[in-house]
């Protein structure tokens, strides 16, 4: 018994013929063809309509959200890019504090060497003073030994 359908591709009948062949050879109808053969009812109709309109609602509510959602992500994508200029901003004055300080650094260090040389030459003043103090005095007890 064969149970092989006869109008089928697999059929002895189109056995020199490929499936795309013969798939290309019979036309469809178009939609219109197809909607023309359909006797639709008018509650059919209505019914379809009133889905349509549901659709079309339910886009439009869509759309709103997705607008909404649009402006939400374009603020935080704002307030991101903000935030990264910020940083930067920081991580900027952060560098030239730090180079400041380090500037003052090096000048507190340099007032400190003057302050030393200072110090020292105003010891050697006076280590100054005092020796041509002891030599005048030297010398006056000197002109009075002469003198004497």
């Amino acid at each position: 018994m064969n149970f092989t359908p006869t109008c089928t591709p697999v059929c002895r009948k189109w056995k020199g013929v490929s499936f795309s062949d013969s798939v290309e050879s019979t036309p469809l109808p178009s939609i219109e063809d197809r909607l023309a053969l359909l006797c639709p009812s008018q509650e059919l109709l209505e019914y379809y309509q009133k889905k349509m309109s549901e659709c079309e609602a339910e886009n439009e509510d869509l759309l709103k959200k997705l607008e909404l959602y649009k402006e939400a992500c374009e603020g935080q994508r704002k307030i991101e890019w903000d935030l990264q200029q910020r940083e930067e901003e920081i991580a900027e004055l952060q560098k030239a504090l730090s180079d400041m300080q380090v500037c003052l650094f090096q000048e507190r260090e340099h007032v400190l060497r003057l302050y030393s040389e200072n110090d020292r030459l105003r010891i050697r003043i006076t280590g100054s003073w005092k020796t041509r103090k002891r030599f005048r005095i030297s010398w006056l007890l000197w002109e009075q030994t002469l003198e004497k």
